[in-house]
């Protein structure tokens, strides 16, 4: 992979967490569902849910629900203080 690919993989990596980030915001109900809709479709469920994993380790979401219904997906502090979001 060249200087060029890898730099444009890191942007799409980047633009997919930002795509996010607003899907989260801006859905009532963000579970994992949801998001792979609106944001990943063409990623498996699975990774969809390490992706939204990553998230939450980096501070930005965290994640509301136990093992027998979906996961919801939430802001944390730290992204509404990037979106501007009030408390």
């Amino acid at each position: 992979m060249n200087e060029r690919q890898v730099n444009y993989a890191k942007a799409a990596v980047l633009n997919r967490g930002i795509d996010t980030l607003l899907a989260i915001k801006h859905t009532p109900v963000a579970t994992t569902t949801e998001i792979q809709k609106q944001v990943m479709p063409d990623l498996s469920r699975r990774a969809v849910q390490r992706y939204l994993k990553t998230l939450a380790d980096m501070g930005l979401i965290y994640i509301v629900g136990s093992g027998d219904r979906e996961y919801r997906y939430y802001l944390s502090g730290k992204a509404k203080q990037l979106f501007g979001v009030k408390w």
